[in-house]
């Protein structure tokens, strides 16, 4: 019956649907996250899925089969490599070129310690379309902080020497905002036009690799406080001035001017609803298919084919749960384009 769910809501009336707790969507993902795996070779201070003894991940015949069953279903669609750190699998250049094959435009996150000269070589010669660099200061010791191992800016540092030498991929800078770097948000922006690379601001958030918890930021320390607040909006507000201009900074304005709300109120909910599995969907790397990280999963994809998990009932109660969630994590993914 999942197969038709998309089909049959489309006669049923949406204060029915509304009852049932259901939300179908009629078309198909256009982006898909894949968590490859939960390895990492950070303590970072924000996360914790580097804390994660991770078991019977995927392997790359069966990642393999997965992309071929998304490439008949959906199409061409946009493919992101995440983790932990992604670059830990060995097999992820060999990942890369296969979904390349396959049409798909590939992108992939990291923290860049494992950029060797060998493996940027690989990875410029895999077909990869975007490398999403986390660097969250323009000094050592702000990023080493927040990565929780010293010498990692220098890394980082030099990695990105290597990509540049290569046509592919290109950089995004990816920058977590906490208080210890709200001095370098204006830096890293002139500090990355001045490199030819784009940049996108990440609000801090619950950590990582734990369970939702609204008084999260309490505890945290690198959770800006008061007296942090006029420098961080005023660095906010030089951000919206560069997009508005250059473009360079991939934020939203919209989504830059709710950053300053949410920094005052972080668990007072924006009143927007989420969008999470509507147009993407993501998967664990146990091969768990998830349309929000925060909500259980919806299926297994060892056991069913995700066509049929796309608009299951399953599927369109996530999604009901999730457009109606009041917790503030809309803040990080594409809720605030059309603001």
């Amino acid at each position: 019956m999942s197969l038709f769910m998309g089909d049959v809501a489309r006669f049923i009336d949406d204060s029915v649907l509304e009852s049932l707790k259901l939300r179908p969507v009629a078309g198909l993902p256009t982006q898909i996250h894949i968590s490859v795996t939960d390895r990492c070779c950070l303590p970072c201070r924000m996360c914790d899925i580097w804390k994660i003894k991770p078991s019977d991940e995927m392997s790359t015949g069966e990642w393999k089969g997965v992309f071929d069953q998304i490439a008949h279903w959906a199409g061409a669609v946009g493919l992101n490599f995440a983790g932990g750190e992604p670059f830990l699998r060995k097999d992820l250049p060999e990942l890369t070129r296969y979904a390349t094959s396959l049409g798909f435009s590939v992108t992939a996150n990291t923290n860049a310690t494992l950029l060797s000269e060998a493996r940027v070589a690989e990875i410029a010669s895999s077909g990869l379309d975007i490398l999403y660099v986390s660097l969250d200061g323009t000094t050592a010791d702000t990023h080493d902080h927040a990565r929780g191992e010293a010498g990692t800016f220098d890394k980082v540092m030099a990695a990105l020497e290597r990509v540049d030498k290569v046509e592919k991929p290109r950089v995004i800078v990816a920058m977590i905002i906490n208080r210890i770097n709200i001095h370098q948000i204006k830096e890293m922006a002139e500090w990355t036009l001045e490199r030819g690379y784009q940049v996108v601001y990440q609000p801090l958030f619950n950590t990582f690799g734990q369970s939702y918890d609204p008084n999260w930021y309490l505890s945290s320390e690198l959770f800006p406080r008061e007296e942090d607040l006029p420098a961080l909006e005023e660095a906010l507000d030089y951000l919206i001035k560069i997009k508005e201009a250059d473009g360079h900074v991939c934020n939203a304005v919209g989504q830059l001017q709710e950053m300053k709300r949410y920094f005052r109120s972080p668990s007072v909910s924006n009143g927007l609803p989420c969008n999470a599995g509507h147009s993407d969907l993501s998967l664990d790397p146990y091969g768990n298919l998830l349309l929000c990280f925060w909500l259980p999963p919806v299926g297994d994809v060892r056991k069913t084919p995700i066509p049929w998990m796309w608009n299951s009932f399953a599927s369109q109660r996530r999604r009901w749960e999730a457009y109606h969630c009041p917790r503030t994590c809309n803040m990080l993914n594409c809720n605030f384009e059309h603001v």
